[in-house]
């Protein structure tokens, strides 16, 4: 067998960490990348500092970690420090051994970390423009006057243990600024409201994982939640676990409430008024990480009807190959085995959201006592019509005043509007996202209520339950207050 001719082809380091530098990171995808190496070496703070008026604009991340000794510091800062093949921790948000470098990289000319682990204080950097000069993958190693120098040092050493990031020229975030304050300032605003979605997982206790706390420039994350647990006309449908023989995905399906359930802050946690059809889909979660969201993987298009649909899938980080996760963990896309099966249960979420689109009826449950005004009848499959409720207290209180002939004359005015309800109007406004019971003020669900109480003789819990009092659950505390204050 003739034996195969090789060369030893290394690549040029200013080539490289210069083209490297393209990757397309944004701001805030580059500060998560960094974070996901603190949320793996478990820390449970993690402080994001930045600052352009101090002449010196930096931006540094520090968390209570587990640190790095000098070596584990030296093999960290080389590029491919870990092979994306190999089998990793199940907690463990890095991939292909290139994020730290990458990310920070192409933001800034200068990358600084600094480990603390068993009382030993060690710091490396890479500086490109050092490696311009030399021509060489040379990482210079800070003496004590520049480690001491760097912001945030004094707290990393007041910690047990820890990593300390520190970006230096940022030519990517400063070039061609006239006002470098002004420039930054503005970059970094997106930044809180990327981290608090991307780890919103992170920020409350889950299961046995313990809060993480991260802050920009002194500022808690926001809390976030693309699935509006807290509010009790959201829906959670089915869920199902894939099984693969590299793990298990699990898919849990959430319908939101129609806008008029939401208060404006969860308007803009779900997408804000226009937004709702742009983060329809599902959101890929890796180890409690958000990935990628508002997607169908083009399995369906986006439409109006599906625009409540939120699919939560987690995948362990032993798919990462199958899921085709890119070095900005910004991108993936579902192996043909899983895609085929998330296709075969998106008609079933999708069919939930429209109804609730349409008829954004109170979440049902056997225990609820919400009284509607409307009830929607199936008479048959793929056939449905609405009719006044006649058990609504107000209706049958007004029943319960007439004669057998006006009875019946009531019974055919309530037909007439049933018959007469105007369907696409209604279903053209709810596509809309147009917000309605603008007129239902304090004021006026006062009077509603206070209505009801004289009319129906219930209690004034009963009455809260009452359609239209029952829309507005948010409102209940407030009603209650005035009503008894009388």
């Amino acid at each position: 067998m003739n034996q195969v001719q090789t060369l030893e082809v290394i690549p040029d380091p200013v080539s490289l960490i210069e083209s490297m530098r393209a990757v397309g990171y944004t701001v805030e995808a580059a500060v998560a990348d960094i974070v996901d190496n603190s949320l793996s070496a478990e820390a449970r703070t993690v402080h994001v500092q930045y600052d352009a008026a101090a002449g010196n604009p930096f931006l540094a991340i520090l968390d209570d970690g587990s640190g790095m000794a000098p070596d584990e510091l030296t093999h960290a800062m080389r590029h491919g420090s870990s092979n994306p093949t190999d089998q990793r921790g199940p907690t463990d948000l890095g991939r292909f051994g290139l994020g730290l470098k990458t990310a920070s990289l192409s933001q800034c000319r200068k990358l600084t970390v600094v480990g603390s682990k068993n009382g030993v204080l060690s710091a490396r950097c890479w500086d490109i423009d050092l490696v311009r000069e030399s021509g060489r993958w040379l990482v210079v190693v800070p003496d004590q006057a520049a480690t001491e120098a760097l912001p945030l040092i004094k707290r990393l050493k007041a910690q047990a243990s820890g990593t300390l990031v520190v970006w230096q020229d940022l030519d990517r975030l400063t070039a061609g600024a006239k006002d470098v304050q002004a420039e930054m300032t503005a970059r970094m605003e997106p930044l809180l409201e990327h981290l608090a979605l991307v780890f919103h997982r992170f920020a409350q206790k889950e299961g046995s994982h313990p809060p993480v706390q991260i802050t920009v420039n002194g500022l808690s994350l926001p809390l976030r939640d693309p699935f509006l647990s807290s509010n009790q006309f959201r829906q959670e449908l089915e869920g199902q676990t894939i099984r693969h023989e590299r793990g298990l995905v699990e898919v849990r399906p959430f319908v939101l409430p129609p806008i008029s359930r939401l208060t404006e802050e969860e308007i803009q946690t779900a997408g804000g008024r226009d937004g709702l059809r742009g983060t329809q889909g599902f959101y890929i979660y890796r180890a409690r990480r958000l990935v990628i969201w508002g997607t169908w993987f083009r399995l369906v298009p986006k439409h109006e009807a599906y625009k409540l649909t939120r699919v939560r899938v987690d995948i362990p980080n032993s798919f990462d190959e199958l899921w085709a996760l890119d070095i900005k963990k910004s991108a993936a896309y579902p192996p043909d085995a899983i895609r085929s099966r998330l296709k075969q249960l998106i008609p079933h979420f999708a069919n939930r959201s429209r109804a609730t689109i349409v008829y954004p009826g109170r979440k049902s449950s056997r225990n609820d006592a919400i009284v509607p005004l409307w009830e929607r009848l199936e008479p048959k499959h793929g056939s449905f019509s609405y009719q006044v409720n006649v058990d609504h207290p107000l209706v049958a209180r007004l029943s319960e005043s007439l004669n057998a002939d006006q009875q019946r004359h009531l019974q055919t005015i309530l037909e007439y509007l049933a018959s007469s309800l105007p369907y696409d109007q209604i279903y053209a406004d709810m596509c809309g996202d147009k917000p309605r019971d603008p007129d239902y003020d304090l004021d006026r669900l006062e009077e509603i209520a206070r209505s009801l109480l004289q009319l129906t003789d219930l209690e004034l819990s009963a009455v809260l339950k009452i359609d239209p009092l029952a829309r507005f659950p948010a409102l209940h505390g407030a009603l209650t207050k005035r009503l008894n204050d009388v």
